[in-house]
């Protein structure tokens, strides 16, 4: 399955990819991850962090990051460890300059393997509460922490 959320900021690109490339950064700016630590001694902008998340409902979700890129604004990463019924999950997270005005579109997708039973449930879980509301959080923080 594959699921897709994007949003426009009213925030420079390279001001958004600064906060969003700190793997364990979500604390700032999300509204629903509560603790957010990186496990392995690596850096959190560093290919093979492994970050643990505990998210409001007591959930816990181990991730790695995979890929990080400076120079497209993306970064990539799986999940090791979730109370997600979903196997193979990757996820890919990128920041591109708007053309005309000091604006951002941020797109964040997700892959991954899901039983036929779950995969409605994933689809609202994923697509909408992780990957669309992450994102509503995530403008929102930037244009209330001073936009551009």
């Amino acid at each position: 399955m594959k699921v897709f959320a994007s949003v426009v900021i009213n925030s420079e690109a390279g001001r958004v990819w600064g906060i969003l490339r700190d793997f364990v950064g979500l604390t700032t700016w999300s509204n629903v991850v509560t603790r957010a630590e990186i496990t392995n001694g690596k850096l959190s902008d560093q290919p093979g962090a492994v970050r643990v998340l505990e998210v409001a409902d007591g959930g816990q979700f181990v991730e790695t990051l995979i890929s990080l890129s400076d120079q497209c604004r993306s970064l990539q990463y799986d999940i090791v460890e979730s109370p997600l019924p979903v196997s193979n999950y990757v996820a890919t997270m990128q920041v591109w300059p708007v053309s005309i005005g000091n604006l951002s579109f941020v797109t964040w997708q997700a892959e991954f393997d899901v039983s036929n039973d779950d995969a409605d449930a994933m689809r609202e879980i994923v697509g909408e509460r992780i990957c669309t509301d992450g994102l509503i959080a995530l403008r929102d923080f930037c244009e209330r922490s001073g936009g551009n």
